[in-house]
């Protein structure tokens, strides 16, 4: 009899469990974004083909959850917000997009890379991704290293930045919309050094 009794309880237990578990909100789906960019002015004009070849991000970014630094040390995931796609497919199509409009032309991905032309060798951007976080206040940080090269050429210098966009408030869609922000920042510097590196 007891043991039918304990048997219940953890029926019961079981099910109070599962309703609770059926009653926690999914969590929210955040997505990078391309800016409304306008086109540098004063570009000259460029026939060679604009590739964003290579993004590497940190491992700490990459997980899907939104992340905070709370400590110099430390970091918190928020299980109650993650992109909807991993950062290391988003970043880079997002980046493409934001050239594109600024370069007025199209920017594509190594996955779409055109067949390389000896004549006229494409441009090709090297991107490492040292930091991109926000802070317990919303704010968020990116900080990169990046290189142009000509396709078959050597090496270009590379050129630093940091980039700093204020969330108006911690839900996860401003912060989510600060991440596209910096993005766009990052994208007018790497612009900006294609057009002086031509």
């Amino acid at each position: 009899m007891m043991r039918y009794k304990t048997l219940g309880l953890v029926t019961l237990l079981s099910a109070l469990l599962l309703a609770c578990a059926s009653d926690a909100p999914a969590p929210r789906s955040l997505v990078l974004q391309a800016q409304a960019l306008q086109a540098l002015p004063g570009l000259p004009s460029m026939s060679a083909s604009v590739v964003v070849d290579r993004v590497i991000l940190p491992d700490y970014v990459k997980r899907n959850p939104l992340l905070e630094r709370i400590a110099p040390g430390e970091l918190n995931y928020r299980d109650s917000a993650r992109w909807a796609e991993p950062l290391g497919e988003a970043l880079p199509r997002v980046l493409a997009d934001d050239l594109s409009a600024l370069l007025g032309r199209s920017v594509t991905l190594t996955k779409l890379r055109p067949q390389a032309n000896a004549a006229d060798p494409a441009w090709l951007l090297w991107l490492d991704v040292r930091r991109l976080e926000a802070d317990a206040q919303g704010q968020v940080l990116l900080e990169a290293h990046w290189s142009w090269l000509r396709e078959g050429q050597g090496e270009k210098p590379w050129q630093h930045g940091v980039f700093q966009a204020q969330a108006s408030s911690r839900d996860p869609e401003r912060v989510a919309q600060a991440h596209s922000q910096v993005l766009a920042d990052l994208a007018r510097a790497v612009a900006g050094g294609l057009r002086q590196g031509q």
